[in-house]
């Protein structure tokens, strides 16, 4: 599998961070922005495969997100509501030429529809990082468990 990248668009940057910690796994690159403006000035840089974008009031609400250039619209975007947003008209939102749009109400519902689109086949098994400091022989023989 493919390493993945998604951006993360909130502008509370406590938030943000808490839902970059939240959807962090091994084959995905978290990226967190203030604006989605900021997300795609330097394309040429990185690719995005899903966007997160959480609608607040006066700071980053949907008018922002239909100023991005058309060739960006075909990311799937993930809309998390929040108090400020209680809810979202997609049909709206897809007639601007965003094909892909899904809503959810909590972080966990983000991390269902992250993982149905960016890992069908399930996520692969965590790689075993050995331990920095070799064990003694001597010293894994005490930490073994003993018999009675």
């Amino acid at each position: 599998m493919d390493y993945k990248t998604i951006y993360i668009v909130d502008p509370v940057r406590g938030e943000r961070i808490k839902m970059a910690k939240f959807l962090s796994e091994e084959i995905f690159t978290v990226m967190t922005f203030v604006s989605p403006n900021d997300c795609f000035k330097k394309s040429e840089l990185i690719n995005c495969d899903l966007m997160v974008f959480v609608p607040r009031k006066e700071k980053n609400e949907i008018k922002h997100l239909m100023n991005i250039k058309k060739r960006f619209r075909k990311t799937p975007v993930i809309f998390l509501l929040t108090d400020d947003f209680p809810d979202i008209n997609l049909a709206e939102i897809t007639a601007n030429g965003f094909p892909s749009v899904f809503k959810a109400s909590n972080n966990e519902k983000v991390r269902e529809i992250m993982l149905g689109l960016l890992a069908e086949e399930g996520l692969p098994p965590r790689t075993e990082v050995p331990h920095p400091v070799p064990i003694s022989q001597e010293v894994q023989d005490a930490l073994s468990p003993r018999p009675e």
